[in-house]
């Protein structure tokens, strides 16, 4: 079996990236991370961000790409571009524009157009996916099954369905559960902690979440390539930090 690997989501410590990306990723480096996932709009030139990448010795596991860069398909031929530099094949979707979480049929026409996307990627050999959050957990009117279900039942297999543990554990629902539903399709899993007494306020193996059966799983059947930890707490050094140690436990 192939050694997974273990990426950072960058939103864990974006005011550190704000100010200062070689210190951000030197961070990164010094936790132990293999990779980094990118998040929001391109603030410096492909080749500079992959000079970055490069010295400090991490791969770019994902980018956090908004509606606007994916949806259009001009645009995201660019954004394909700079993603070729960078060495970066995972554009996943955070969220969907609120106006196709209203019902069945919205939700079903967002399966559609992810499902156009993807066939664009597919020419350059990227993928696209949907991140969950607690909104793809609520019972749509009228169906027995969640939002995550629509879209997952009504997407080509190369869309990556990215659970969110947190996210999901959040609402009630169990992670693993989930997942073994769309066995092959997790390429990427966001591995976020959360405590039933204390939210998402305890690193990771302070928490409430099956890490080795979802380890277990992913490994297994996930199909999974990297596992990016997101961390949402202040005290970000020492969290991504503990984060990593103890998820390595698990591997």
């Amino acid at each position: 079996m192939a050694t997974k690997k273990i990426g950072l989501q960058i939103y864990s410590i974006r005011d550190i990236y704000s100010k200062n990306p070689a210190e951000a990723f030197k961070l990164v480096k010094d936790c132990g991370y293999d990779a980094v996932d990118m998040f929001g709009n391109v603030t410096m030139g492909a080749e500079e961000l992959k000079k970055l990448l490069d010295d400090f010795g991490l791969e770019c596991c994902g980018w956090h790409a908004s509606w606007d860069y994916v949806s259009k398909p001009d645009i995201l031929e660019m954004f394909v571009a700079y993603n070729k530099v960078i060495g970066n094949k995972f554009l996943i979707i955070p969220g969907l524009p609120w106006e196709f979480m209203k019902n069945k049929d919205t939700w079903l026409e967002a399966a559609k157009k992810i499902n156009e996307i993807a066939a664009q990627l597919k020419k350059h050999g990227m993928y696209t996916g949907m991140h969950s959050h607690a909104g793809e957990f609520k019972p749509v009117d009228g169906l027995d099954k969640f939002p995550w279900d629509i879209l997952a039942e009504n997407t080509v297999d190369d869309v990556v369905l990215q659970l969110d543990m947190g996210n999901t554990y959040a609402t009630g629902v169990e992670p693993v559960a989930i997942l073994k539903k769309y066995p092959g399709r997790a390429h990427t899993v966001h591995i976020k902690p959360y405590s039933l007494t204390k939210g998402m306020g305890v690193p990771i193996g302070e928490d409430d979440i099956d890490w080795a059966e979802t380890v277990k799983f992913c490994n297994s059947q996930g199909n999974t390539e990297y596992f990016i930890v997101e961390y949402e707490e202040e005290d970000a050094k020492s969290g991504i930090k503990a984060c990593i140690d103890n998820f390595k436990k698990y591997l």
